[in-house]
């Protein structure tokens, strides 16, 4: 296993578009090891850019692929990028309100346990 470098690590994330598996068999090293090699040369914010710049891509794609009529990529298209337009296959409802209970003793109650010592 050659040394790992900065540039190294780099060119092998840019060429698997921020897959690191891939990166990690080009250069012979365990996802692990890579990961660690991202971390040790500061690289956590690049690789996150290559991400991000192939979502853009296939986000694109998918555009494309919807504007040419393709049914999979128009119903992928409103189910995702269309949710805030009403097209779900189930409606989601978010509650924020807190519910409180008090428990209260009340006297007699057939359900209350007896007194300890009691029986």
């Amino acid at each position: 296993m050659a040394k790992l470098t900065k540039e190294k690590v780099k060119q092998a994330l840019e060429v698997s578009l921020g897959v690191v598996a891939i990166a990690a068999r080009r250069l012979g090293v365990s996802r692990q090891g890579l990961h660690k090699a991202i971390k040790r040369f500061g690289l956590e914010g690049y690789l996150e850019e290559l991400r991000e710049e192939a979502t853009d891509e296939v986000e694109h794609r998918l555009i494309q692929a919807a504007l040419e009529g393709k049914p999979w990529a128009v119903m992928f298209f409103l189910k995702t990028l269309g949710r805030h337009r009403g097209y779900v296959e189930r409606q989601e409802v978010a509650q924020a309100s807190k519910l409180e209970i008090e428990l209260v003793e009340v006297p007699g109650d057939p359900l209350a346990r007896p007194p300890a010592g009691r029986g």
